[in-house]
């Protein structure tokens, strides 16, 4: 008995759906491959300007969101002054978030005339008001060391010093101390630290309200809390007077 051939008509109806759900796949997957970029929020940043985070990053155009190199962008970013760290994230609906960590100021270095931020940048700007001012030179290796130490200082207290003086702490021409500096106050004190003490002037503050308004020295460079200790202008005056006064009456003998 021969086999009978069957013939099956295509469904038309059920082809329809089937090129109908392909199509719309292959339009959802263009569309977010394709759907630009729709807000784009920047946080975290006070030095540098939106703009030019924006034009780093290449994305002043509005570029498709799902095609961001975010990498790139970081590294880009990155190149620019004041910039310490980047974190970019994305969604599915066109937003992007870009928050910034800036370096801080630390003080403006008068030998060079350039701003010294917290990640070791030093960049020309010309807003050096309202930070501390060094002074003097200080060797390579100590310079790198003020650098990491300063970091550890409140923000508070690098906003209240208005100079730093390069000061080594000498006995009968002999280094006893090579890392210590001499900063000079906006409320008028003068203060001796060194690095290996560096911490001892987040204590500024709560010294300097023991004072009574009496201006003076404060000696932070010593390893020990106890011997802190604070010498009035007028005191020291009168020390120098005697001083003298004992020189002028040995040299009349």
């Amino acid at each position: 008995m021969a086999n009978k051939k069957v013939k099956r008509k295509l469904n038309i109806k059920a082809f329809i759906v089937f090129a109908l759900v392909i199509y719309l796949i292959v339009m959802l997957v263009y569309y977010f491959l394709s759907m630009p970029i729709k807000n784009i929020y920047i946080t975290g940043n006070s030095y540098v300007s939106d703009n030019d985070i924006i034009i780093a990053a290449g994305i002043k155009n509005y570029p498709s969101i799902i095609k961001l190199n975010s990498s790139k962008m970081k590294k880009n970013i990155k190149k620019l002054d004041y910039v310490d760290d980047v974190k970019i994230r994305r969604n599915i609906f066109g937003k992007l978030t870009i928050n910034i960590k800036e370096a801080n100021i630390l003080f403006f270095n008068r030998n060079n005339n350039k701003l010294v931020l917290s990640n070791s940048k030093e960049i020309e700007d010309d807003n050096s008001y309202g930070y501390a001012s060094l002074i003097n030179y200080v060797p390579k290796d100590i310079y790198k060391k003020l650098i990491v130490s300063l970091n550890k200082i409140d923000d508070n207290i690098l906003k209240s010093i208005s100079e730093i003086e390069y000061s080594i702490s000498k006995s009968n021409d002999k280094v006893i101390d090579d890392t210590r500096f001499l900063l000079r106050m906006n409320d008028g004190n003068t203060v001796y630290i060194n690095l290996i003490n560096i911490k001892n002037l987040n204590k500024y503050q709560s010294i300097y309200a023991t004072l009574n308004d009496t201006l003076g020295v404060i000696y932070l460079d010593s390893s020990s809390n106890e011997n802190i200790y604070f010498k009035s202008y007028e005191s020291l005056a009168k020390e120098q007077e005697e001083k003298e006064q004992q020189e002028s009456d040995q040299t009349s003998e």
